[in-house]
């Protein structure tokens, strides 16, 4: 349970830093864009972004690989991290035991 919460915090502190990163693009280009997800991974490690594309192609299917993960790739990364960090800590939230007297 922990590891999940703790994922949680490190995807919510990773899309913070991907939203501070496109503020300060901002100011220093003057226009506002949101680096979209696979932007940012191909910055990260485009090895991998490639190796992804080339298995799920053809191993899995191309239909996919364009309908599913090309429109994620395509979003705004602090939206990717922030969903799923913030589905982690609800999930893994620390609930009140009620107390009947």
């Amino acid at each position: 349970m922990w590891l999940f919460r703790a994922l949680g915090w490190i995807l919510l502190f990773a899309s913070l830093a991907v939203l501070v990163g496109d503020g300060i693009t901002a100011l220093q280009t003057g226009t506002f864009r949101f680096v979209a997800a696979g932007e940012l991974w191909y910055r990260l490690d485009a090895g991998s972004l490639n190796l992804l594309q080339s298995v799920i192609q053809r191993y899995i299917s191309a239909w996919i690989w364009d309908n599913a993960f090309v429109p994620a790739l395509l979003a705004p990364a602090f939206i990717i991290l922030l969903v799923p960090g913030i589905l982690l800590l609800l999930m893994t939230r620390k609930r009140r035991r009620q107390k009947f007297f």
